[in-house]
């Protein structure tokens, strides 16, 4: 029986990954927009691939031109396991990009209840506010009255502030 295609693509990456970088390949070498092959597995959803390159030594810590993290990045593609494996490697997930904005102001803003739930359980600052000066709680308000909006306001409220 055939593997699945997305499993074959995986395998191909990750070997591909492997003769590159036993190749003396820069794990942490930046694209044309600032991005690392990291940047590129967190944004594809490809836990093996993101695996495999923190393993491999890849920085965690790197930031884009406007600031962001990989946890921003995590945040945005709602990848609760990019998420998870970030904080294996100690990836802050209080840190604000060029604005202010936390993973958590973005998890508010895309609405995710499940990626805001998560954020706050491991230790999100949800007291934490951007450059025009609102908190995730403040940003959730302006988002308007449904279910989800009070769903999201629920879980800034109840769940803690720090760990």
């Amino acid at each position: 029986m055939a593997a699945p295609s997305h499993s074959r693509r995986s395998s191909g990456e990750y070997y591909l990954m492997d003769a590159l970088l036993k190749h003396e390949a820069d794990i942490n070498a930046l694209d044309k927009d600032g991005w690392t092959v990291l940047h590129k597995a967190i944004i594809g959803k490809n836990q093996a691939i993101t695996n495999y390159l923190l393993r491999e030594s890849a920085n965690p810590f790197v930031r884009d031109k406007d600031g962001a993290t990989l946890m921003h990045y995590a945040v945005r593609t709602a990848s609760s396991q990019a998420i998870k494996i970030l904080l294996l490697y100690n990836v802050d997930i209080n840190l604000q990009d060029n604005d202010g904005w936390t993973p958590l102001h973005l998890a508010v803003q895309g609405r995710r209840t499940d990626v805001v739930r998560l954020l706050l359980i491991k230790g999100a600052d949800k007291t934490l506010k951007n450059k025009d000066d609102l908190t995730p709680l403040e940003l959730c308000l302006y988002s308007g009255r449904d279910t989800r909006t009070y769903e999201l306001i629920k879980l800034l409220k109840l769940l803690p502030k720090t760990r």
